[in-house]
Formats: C-alpha cells, sequence, structure tokens
C-alpha cells in the first residue's frame, strides 16, 4: 500500500506508467522518456511493488493491462488533471494566466469561418503566452467523455443528449443539409415530386454519435446500412454516391462548388444545430480556463449579432 502521502518518487513512477499505457509498450515509450526500455520495465516493476499488483503483462504477447491496472491508470489520469488544477488554480489566485489550457472542438469546425473558437483562440494567446494550449479534434460522445474524466477542461459540439455530470452552454447556431452526391440517382431529381418519389429508396448513412431519428425525421424509415462517428466519414460515404447523409454546409462547400454534391430538394430537409461549449458539472474554472470561456462567448455574441445585422439587410 502507498503511504497516506505520495512522494516525488511514486508520482514518477505513475507518470512512467502512464507514459507506458499511452504508447503502449515499453519500447515506443522509450522515445517520450528518454530512457531505455530495461529501466522502463524496472521503474513499472518497481511502481507494481509498491502497490503490491500486477499492472500490465508484457512479453511475446505483448503489453496489455490486467483489471488491476486500467483502475490504476485511470485514478493516475485523475490525479495528475487533479494535480495540473491544483497549480493553475494557485496561480490563477495571483492574476496569473499560466499552465495548461485543454480544449476540443468538433472535427469539422475548422471549416466554419463563423467558429467563434479561432477568434477566441488568437485572443487567448495573445493574452496569455505563458499558457500551454493543447487542441483536440473529437467526435461529440468522445468530447463529452473526455470532459467527464478530466481528460480536457473544454469541449466545443453538438450535443443532443445531454449528460448530467456536464454543463452546456449555446454558443450558436449550425446549418447542417441533407446531401448527395454524382451518381446518386436523386442528384438529378429536380423536382419536388421527383425527391419524394426517390427519397423513400435512398441509402442513408448515420451519424454514430446521435440518434437521428430524433434530430432528422426525414432518416426515419429510410434503409440504412452504414454510420459513421465523425463526420469526415459521413462525407466519405456520401461521395460514394451510394449514400445520402447530413453535413455541416460549410464543410460541404467545397464539393458543392465543384459539382460533386448536392442537396437533396435544394434545401428542404435542411436543419439547424445548437452548438454548445461543455464543462465538468461542480468543478470552478481556473483563471485561465475562466479566461478563454469569456472570451470564445464573447466571439460568439459577435458573430450572433454580426448575423441579426446581415438577416436585418436581407
Amino acid at each position: 500500500m502507498l503511504p497516506p502521502a505520495l512522494s516525488k518518487a511514486d508520482l514518477h513512477l505513475l507518470y512512467v506508467f502512464c507514459t507506458v499505457v499511452e504508447a503502449r509498450g515499453f519500447s515506443a515509450a522509450q522515445i517520450t522518456l528518454n530512457v531505455s526500455a530495461s529501466t522502463i520495465s524496472r521503474q513499472i516493476a518497481d511502481l507494481e511493488t509498491r502497490l503490491g499488483m500486477r499492472l500490465c503483462q508484457r512479453g511475446r504477447k505483448g503489453f496489455r493491462l490486467t483489471d488491476k491496472g486500467e483502475i490504476v491508470y485511470a485514478a493516475s489520469h485523475k490525479l495528475f488533471a487533479a494535480l495540473d488544477q491544483f497549480g493553475e488554480t494557485v496561480d490563477g489566485t495571483r492574476g496569473k494566466l499560466v499552465g495548461r489550457l485543454s480544449v476540443a472542438a468538433i472535427d469539422n469546425w475548422v471549416f466554419n469561418n463563423e467558429a467563434p473558437i479561432m477568434g477566441a483562440l488568437g485572443e487567448f494567446t495573445r493574452i496569455a503566452p505563458q499558457v500551454e494550449v493543447e487542441m483536440h479534434s473529437l467526435a461529440p460522445d468522445d468530447i463529452e467523455m473526455a470532459v467527464q474524466d478530466a481528460q480536457i477542461a473544454l469541449g466545443v459540439g453538438v450535443f443532443h443528449k445531454h449528460k448530467p455530470g456536464l454543463i452546456y452552454e449555446t454558443l450558436g447556431f449550425e446549418r447542417i443539409g441533407l446531401y448527395c452526391s454524382r451518381g446518386h440517382p436523386l442528384f438529378t431529381a429536380d423536382t419536388p415530386e421527383r425527391v419524394e418519389e426517390l427519397l423513400p429508396q435512398a441509402n442513408f448513412c448515420k451519424r454514430a454519435y446521435l440518434n437521428e431519428d430524433l434530430v432528422a425525421p426525414v432518416s426515419r424509415g429510410l434503409p440504412s446500412n452504414a454510420s459513421a462517428h465523425q463526420i469526415e466519414g459521413i462525407a466519405m460515404l456520401v461521395l460514394t454516391g451510394r449514400y445520402i447523409g447530413y453535413l455541416p454546409e460549410s464543410f460541404a462547400d467545397i464539393w458543392v462548388r465543384e459539382g460533386r454534391v448536392r442537396s437533396v430538394g435544394d434545401g428542404m430537409f435542411d436543419l439547424k444545430s445548437e452548438i454548445k461549449l461543455v464543462r465538468k458539472r461542480g468543478e470552478e474554472p481556473n483563471l485561465v480556463v475562466k479566461t478563454f470561456i469569456q472570451l470564445v462567448k464573447s466571439a460568439a455574441g459577435q458573430v450572433s449579432k454580426k448575423n441579426r445585422k446581415e438577416c436585418r439587410g436581407a
């Protein structure tokens, strides 16, 4: 058993263990840790002795965590996240923007010129040059999981089914359209009657991270034998000419302009998705996180104001 207070040596051994797990073996971890595989093996053995349990299997069959090793790995992640939070909070009480900012955004948002996160990041890195910024591009369900597990501080995405341990705040909206590509029967359907005739036979590719029947009524009853966990996967399936599927308009625009993709029914099935900021419930954000939240909300507000002006002008 570990003593009540972890020593610096204990923390180092846990760090080595986490690095090995994430590298999926001793050999790959050598580069990150800058030590030999034999040294890593000895350190893992020392940790197992300290904890009194076997953490992993290693040998000809490769590296694999034991059940207890899985638990220790998850607990170590929480421990290091808590230590980071402590350091950032202490620095925050001094009014210093230092430490780390970890943010995840949905995988296609870089194509959206109105996405407030880019402007917020630019301003944040200007006023907080000492903060280490860690960006992730993930599917919505992976973002929620990472926030829950304290692997990231904030997530930005489309979240249709809210989880009780998280706080969601609306940043803005994104238009998504139902698309098909050249070669699909619907690509040349130029009248609503022809669309209605062909649609029931169209193979629909589902976004695996949400309930399509709930958020996209047109999909109810359509045949479907494919799904994707990220928007890029939906795009690949649509571009085969064998499927129809929902894509953000900003993401599909490049193929629309090339004439490879078109909106089914010229936009008659378009939807509007809420883009939300998500963070963990019950945890007070430190100064770094609070500052970024303020910046991204401000940027989102400016985009919303600009769109309202354009709508009135139109």
